[in-house]
């Protein structure tokens, strides 16, 4: 599944990109190094995944904000799985 960047500022701990063929986009606080805030101890400490080009809160499929507000359902765990792969596996930016 392609994953990629549409955001990726320096400065900035906030990134966007998008996943399968930008049928889904996403929004992420990405740190340089794992917390106990990050998805399973990850550099990902916020993360929004919805369906289509425009965030609403109806086409959200996934949501963390220290914490689990949406878990990814069996139907977009793969979609999931890519995304914070992708993340994880980002450049560092702030050493």
């Amino acid at each position: 599944m392609e994953v990629k960047f549409t955001n990726f500022p320096d400065g900035s701990n906030w990134v966007k990109g998008t996943a399968d063929n930008d049928q889904y986009a996403f929004e992420s606080k990405l740190f340089d190094e794992g917390s106990d805030f990050g998805i399973n101890g990850g550099r990902v400490s916020k993360l929004t995944i919805w369906k289509g080009e425009k965030f609403t809160w109806d086409n959200v499929v996934v949501n963390y904000d220290r914490g689990w507000d949406i878990e990814p359902e069996d139907d977009y765990k793969k979609l999931f799985d890519a995304v914070i792969n992708f993340l994880e596996n980002s450049p560092k930016r702030f050493q």
